[in-house]
């Protein structure tokens, strides 16, 4: 199913497989550094990057330097008494997005936003070395990860049809924990599908949560994001007997790509593998990976 191309043509109205693809080295927008300390509060389709991107910043808020705001709809009319704050308390305030006043950069909603946002920021604090390092795994991972390359190869379609019709459950190092509400967001919005995980303490949710219900985790398949650490590693051990399959997401991920040093750069390139891996999902459940007209009404009912 993954390997007929015309079907994959059919279902994907918006090219989104040949525009992730061509996602490497695409940014083309600013580039300049800003002013050190850098804080970053963040709305809608981009609230989970602060998390993502922690080790670029200093604060979530500051009050000198650089404030920026990624405003990314849905955030209910807190972006423009945000942005006064911030000035009031004596940062230059830097807005990007889409739904405000003359933002810095408009940043229209889409499923790749993400990659704007981060090209960004990564210029402007600073992690520009970082950023390129992060292009060019992600570069060699398309060339395996592509629709033109059959399943027993690309390990994204692997990964796809061991998730169909079962329940991921997503875990994170402490290191890397924005990546769980990240890629739970691109499993619903993108494969149309229900994806879980535990905000915090997952040894103390895990250990429990199926001692009653031990048939709830035969349908469920563990994924855990990027590195593994010293309680990931124990939340393995207790999965292990508990969940229908372990599966991961990093890298080197089908023996492609080096994991870079800097944790934003790479949670960058788990982000790109997971979209990968949520576009082919919603394929094979026969559905288009752009957004459900269920997604669209509601942002655009919002932004009227």
């Amino acid at each position: 199913m993954l390997d007929d191309l015309k079907n994959i043509t059919s279902l994907d109205s918006t090219n989104l497989l040949s525009r992730l693809a061509q996602l490497p080295h695409s940014y083309d927008g600013p580039d300049g550094l800003r002013k050190e300390p850098y804080g970053l509060i963040a709305y809608g389709e981009a609230s989970s990057l602060p998390q993502l991107f922690e080790s670029w910043l200093d604060a979530h808020l500051v009050v000198s330097g650089t404030q920026f705001i990624f405003a990314g709809g849905f955030d209910y009319g807190e972006v423009a008494p945000m942005k006064l704050s911030a000035e009031l308390g004596g940062a230059e305030v830097v807005v990007l997005g889409h739904g405000v006043h003359q933002p810095s950069l408009a940043v229209p909603p889409d499923i790749l936003s993400t990659y704007t946002y981060a090209g960004y920021l990564a210029h402007a604090t600073g992690h520009k070395e970082d950023w390129l390092e992060a292009n060019q795994v992600m570069a060699d991972l398309a060339k395996v990860l592509m629709p033109e390359v059959e399943t027993a190869q690309n390990p994204a379609k692997t990964l796809a049809w061991t998730l169909w019709n079962r329940v991921p459950f997503l875990l994170a190092s402490r290191r890397q924990r924005g990546l769980m509400a990240l890629v739970q967001r691109l499993i619903g919005r993108v494969a149309k599908s229900l994806a879980m995980t535990t905000a915090e303490h997952p040894l103390e949710v895990l250990t429990g949560a199926f001692e009653t219900r031990h048939q709830l985790g035969d349908d469920m398949v563990a994924v855990i994001l990027g590195d593994k650490d010293e309680e990931l590693t124990l939340v393995e051990e207790v999965l292990s007997s508990r969940i229908a399959q372990l599966e991961r997401i990093a890298l080197p991920f089908g023996n492609v790509g080096t994991a870079p040093t800097d944790a934003g750069a790479y949670n960058l390139v788990i982000w790109y593998i997971s979209l990968w891996v949520a576009s082919y999902l919603a394929l094979l459940n026969k559905f288009d990976p752009a957004d459900s007209s269920v997604y669209q009404a509601v942002r655009t009912s919002f932004e009227a």
